[in-house]
């Protein structure tokens, strides 16, 4: 008899640990969920904030590039325009000689 009381008494810590070891493990993974919340709220938020940050970067890149563009077309058009003024100014030369 003292065989069983002895084994029903393990059984009963064992039931006992086993229980508060699986309320540990509960109050762990819903910690871990809430921590997977706020983390996939901070990713969110960055989100955001890069986008909000990109948009204008990326304006003012096509700003830019307009800008460089219209210097290329004003820098070609003087060089067209000093070639057909020189060329000009030899033909007035060679006229007067």
């Amino acid at each position: 008899m003292d065989i069983q009381i002895l084994l029903v008494f393990i059984l009963a810590l064992l039931t006992l640990s086993l229980m508060a070891v699986g309320f540990y493990v509960i109050t762990v993974l819903r910690e871990f969920r809430e921590t997977l919340k706020k983390s996939n709220n901070i990713l969110d938020n960055v989100q955001e904030v890069t986008e909000s940050v990109t948009s204008p970067v990326t304006t003012i890149m096509g700003l830019v590039s307009g800008l460089t563009q219209g210097i290329k077309a004003v820098k070609s058009i003087t060089t067209l325009r000093d070639s057909d003024e020189e060329k000009e100014d030899m033909k007035n030369v060679q006229k007067r000689k």
